[in-house]
C-alpha cells in the first residue's frame, strides 16, 4: 500500500474542513502530565483521502533534554490525529503517551514538504525556464 502523499493545510485552500471538526492549529499540545510543551503549528493532510493525519507541533523552548534549535528555527514534531484527544472547550490538544520528562526521546521533524509549483517558480527566478 502507498502511503499518502502529504500537504500542508495551508497549502490547500480548497481543502474543508469536515462540519464540527475543530481547527487546533494554535492550540496548546499538553502531555500527560497536563503540562504544555508545544503549540500546534500546522496540520498535515491527506488530499487524495480528504482526511488531516497529523499535527505539526511547534515546541517550547527549554525542555529538558530537547537540544536547542538553530537560529530562526523551531524545534519541531509531529503526532498523529490518531494518537491525540482534542479539547475544542479549552484549546488544548492532549498526548498522554508523551510529557516533559520523555519529549526528548520523541523524534524530531524537519520540514521538507516544497509547494508542488516551488522548483518551476525557481528556475523561472533563475533565468532557466
Amino acid at each position: 500500500m502507498d502511503s499518502p502523499l502529504l500537504r500542508r493545510l495551508r497549502d490547500l485552500p480548497t481543502f474543508e474542513m469536515a462540519t464540527g471538526d475543530p481547527d487546533p492549529r494554535g492550540w496548546a499540545v499538553r502531555g500527560s502530565d497536563g503540562k504544555p510543551f508545544g503549540t500546534v503549528h500546522e496540520l498535515l493532510v491527506d488530499p487524495v483521502g480528504q482526511r488531516v493525519l497529523y499535527l505539526d507541533v511547534v515546541l517550547a523552548t527549554g525542555l529538558p533534554g530537547v537540544p536547542a534549535p538553530a537560529p530562526h528555527t523551531d524545534q519541531r514534531i509531529l503526532l498523529p490525529l490518531a494518537a491525540v484527544n482534542l479539547d475544542p472547550e479549552g484549546s488544548s490538544v492532549f498526548v498522554t503517551s508523551l510529557n516533559h520528562d520523555n519529549i526528548s526521546r520523541y523524534p524530531l521533524f524537519v520540514d521538507f514538504i516544497l509547494p508542488v509549483d516551488f522548483e518551476e517558480i525557481m528556475r523561472e527566478k533563475l533565468g532557466l525556464s
